[in-house]
Formats: structure tokens, C-alpha cells, sequence
């Protein structure tokens, strides 16, 4: 069973007195102040079999430290193993001292079995902390909304459809090679799309690339066959152990729908010239959860919005992960509820830009005992109906443009600006990693100061 933390006490080696050391050791006495976070994160680390056999492993407060150390200071899982084998300052944050470092692929595989709702509840603690040590107190809270980028290329039907065959003729070569006597009729067809392909996107005759785009449609068509076979037949018999089949079928019917939504999509956009809703498209094979975000003449992003709720300390108070390009003034009272229940006090002032503004969101901000509501930027209400002056008006609005820097800097130095783990529950947890990153960051430099 993994332990939840080491009780034995180390022996004190030598403390460097640099900058970064003094913030890691400010950091450690922020982890240290409210432990009962490491609980809940246990719950991701248990197994069916609670047995004693095996290695040791890390200690879930060892998971937890070394992560936020990664996020903080933007180390790749190679560099990360490295820094924890060099580095005394690391090794002391990370509670293990003495001990030896496991391989980059064992703190990959600690790290993403870290789930979005643990890192929630550390989050959480964090702020209760900033709040017991004055450095915050919840009355004056700023929301914003911002895209988050999923570890994709720019789209393309072309591409996708290229992706598609190219993973698909892999997996049914690697079915082939586990055994030959399986009975598939079978083509690869991977340079044949590659080369429509190319021909697609160097062309500038729209004759010739729709041409290219209906063989390659063929092409697919083929493909999508040959999936079908090797479903049916890796279903019929047992050519391998119960697990790789299991995997085989998965791996190629999750690829399969892709292939022929992809199909789909683009003989509407391509043949037919039929505009395909945002939300009807595929845009990755891969990162099948990503979304298209656009908003005015900005460029588009393929990933998802997040809701960030801020403090007067700069502290990311709450953090809202949801599908779907939504609208700022359908999450609106989400975000002012949830913060409410992460401090714990009704806000005296609230701020947001005019994305936010509704005379719904406004009354409901009041009704739930908000005294200041303030919608800065293109909002229809006036000002007199929602402060008394307008020096609180300027005030309450420079306020609000700071949420644009803590997100700014949150994207820059702590990895928020595109998730770089492959799945949905590993973007959620992905995207509360780096804001409890940048609040340790904050809180440890409101402590040092």
C-alpha cells in the first residue's frame, strides 16, 4: 500500500541561501501548515490489492511536491530527474534528501495519476492558508475567462484524414505482425494519402485539390474497410492474450469513429461546400476532446475556456473547466458560487469585463449579497446602476485589468498558455497544477516580502 507521507525524521544537510531555495523553503512551510489534502490525492494512488510487495515507491506528499516543482519551474521529466539528482534545494522541497531519484518514466507515470479533483482540494488548502495568514480575505474577487490550447497542430481536413489512415495502417501492421494467420486482406495506403496530401496543400487550383481531396476520400473509405475486418475478426477468436486484443479493439474503434466523423466533415466543407458547426467538428485524432475557441479577430484556439477567479492578493482563487465554447454570461453565477464556497465570505466587490454583463448577472449578484457588481468594457448598463461614483467606477476598474496579468504571467511562466498531457481529465489536471503552481509562487512572494 503507498504510503502518504515519510515520518521519519532526515538529518539536516546543507541549506543554500539563494533566491529560489529561500521560495522552495516558504513553499514547503506553505504544504506543511494543512496536510489533509495528502488524503484525498491517496485516493488516486489506491489499488484493488492493498499489498506490501513490490518497491516502496514515492510517498503521495512526494508526488504532490515534485509535480508543483516540475509545473513551477518548467522542467521537462528529464530535466526534472537531473535537477532532483543534482540540485540539494530540489531534493529538500521534494523530501527526498538522501534517497535515490526515480527514473523520468516512473515520475510520469506518479505525476499523471494526480487527478483535476485532488489538485482541486490542494487548492483549496492553499487559499485557506493566504486567508489564515492575512495575505488574503475574499472580499474583493475579479473573474475572467481565457483559452487554454491543447498539444495539437493546426487542423486541416487533409491532415486529419492523413493522421487517421496513417495510426490506423500502423495499428493493423502491428495486428498482422502479432499474428500472421489472423486472414486480412490488407493494402497499406499511408504514402498513397501522404502524397494527396502534399499535393493538397501546394496546389492553388481548387479543381486539382478537390480532385486530390475525393481520392483521398477513397483512400479512407478503403481504410475504414479494413478497420471493420480486423474489429470483426480480432472479435470472432482469440489470436492473442484477452488484454491485447481488448487494447487492439479499442485503440481501433476509437480511431475508426474519428476516421469517418473526419470523412463526414469534410465531404460536407470540401464536396459539397456546406458550412459544419464548431461543435460537429473534429480536430484531432488525438486530443479528441478539443474544442474551437474564437473570440473577435483574435486567432483561434484548439483547446478549451477556463473561468478564473481572482484575489486582491493576485491569487487564483477558483478555477471553472468546462466543454464547449460557452458564453462569459452563462457561467457567470457558477463562478461567483464557487468562489463563495472557497473562502468562505460573501464578496463586498465584484469585477468583470463586459462579456459578463447581464441585468441577470447583475441582479444575482446583488441578491447574493455582492454590494459593488461592476461589468467594465461594452456593457449596457450604466454606471450609476452599479456604483455610486465614478471614482469607484475607475477604481473597481483598474482592479479588474489586474486578472490580465496574473494570466498572462500564469501562461508564461507556469504553463497555463497549452497543456502538454494527452486526454481531457489529464488537461483538467493539467490546468489546476499550473494555477496551484502560480499561487505558491504568489503566496511565498507576499511571505518573503
Amino acid at each position: 500500500m503507498r504510503e502518504i507521507y515519510d515520518a521519519q525524521l532526515k538529518l539536516e544537510f546543507y541549506q543554500s541561501n539563494s533566491k529560489i531555495s529561500k521560495k522552495l523553503e516558504k513553499a514547503a512551510e506553505i504544504l506543511e501548515k494543512d496536510k489533509s489534502f495528502l488524503e484525498i490525492i491517496s485516493k488516486d494512488f489506491s489499488t484493488p490489492k492493498n499489498s506490501k510487495a513490490g518497491a516502496k515507491g514515492l510517498t503521495i506528499e512526494q508526488v504532490t511536491r515534485i509535480a508543483i516543482l516540475k509545473q513551477t519551474m518548467n522542467l521537462s521529466y528529464e530535466d526534472l530527474y537531473d535537477q532532483l539528482n543534482d540540485n540539494i534545494s530540489y531534493r529538500r522541497f521534494s523530501k527526498i534528501d538522501e534517497e535515490k531519484v526515480p527514473k523520468k518514466t516512473a515520475l510520469n507515470e506518479n505525476i499523471k495519476r494526480l487527478s483535476a479533483k485532488s489538485l482541486e482540494a490542494l487548492n483549496k488548502v492553499i487559499i485557506k492558508v493566504a486567508m489564515e495568514l492575512k495575505v488574503e480575505n475574499g472580499e474583493k474577487i475579479r473573474i475572467d475567462s481565457t483559452g487554454v490550447e491543447s498539444n495539437i497542430h493546426p487542423p486541416t481536413d487533409s491532415e486529419l484524414l492523413g493522421d487517421c489512415i496513417r495510426v490506423i495502417d500502423r495499428l493493423i501492421d502491428e495486428v498482422l505482425e502479432s499474428c500472421p494467420g489472423i486472414g486480412l486482406e490488407y493494402h497499406d495506403h499511408t504514402r498513397r494519402a501522404k502524397k494527396r496530401r502534399y499535393k493538397i496543400i501546394n496546389t492553388n487550383s481548387k479543381a486539382k485539390r478537390k480532385e486530390c481531396y475525393e481520392d483521398l476520400l477513397k483512400v479512407s473509405e478503403k481504410v475504414e474497410g479494413y478497420t471493420v475486418n480486423c474489429i470483426e475478426l480480432l472479435s470472432g477468436e482469440e489470436y492473442l492474450p484477452e488484454i491485447e486484443l481488448v487494447v487492439y479493439k479499442e485503440k481501433l474503434e476509437g480511431y475508426l469513429e474519428s476516421l469517418r466523423i473526419i470523412m463526414n466533415q469534410t465531404r460536407l466543407r470540401v464536396l459539397e461546400g456546406e458550412k459544419v458547426e464548431a461543435k460537429d467538428k473534429l480536430v484531432s485524432i488525438f486530443e479528441t476532446h478539443a474544442d474551437i475557441l474564437t473570440k473577435g479577430k483574435r486567432n483561434t484556439i484548439f483547446g478549451h475556456k477556463v473561468l478564473l477567479s481572482g484575489g486582491a492578493s493576485n491569487l487564483i482563487l477558483d478555477c471553472v473547466i468546462e466543454r464547449g465554447n460557452w458564453s462569459d454570461a452563462e457561467i457567470f453565477a457558477n463562478g461567483l458560487d464557487r468562489v463563495k464556497r472557497v473562502t468562505g465570505v460573501v464578496p463586498e466587490e465584484l469585477t468583470t469585463d463586459g462579456g459578463f454583463a447581464s441585468k441577470a448577472n447583475y441582479d444575482y449578484g446583488i441578491g447574493e449579497g455582492v454590494e459593488r457588481v461592476l461589468f467594465t468594457k461594452k456593457s449596457s448598463a450604466k454606471i450609476v446602476e452599479l456604483v455610486r461614483t465614478s471614482q469607484a467606477y475607475k477604481k473597481m476598474q483598474k482592479f479588474r485589468a489586474g486578472i490580465e496579468g496574473c494570466i498572462s504571467a500564469a501562461k508564461r511562466a507556469f504553463g497555463l498558455s497549452r497543456c502538454t498531457w494527452k486526454g481531457w481529465e489529464s488537461f483538467q489536471s493539467y490546468v489546476w497544477l499550473s494555477v496551484i503552481s502560480f499561487n505558491i509562487s504568489v503566496l511565498t512572494d507576499a511571505l518573503l516580502k
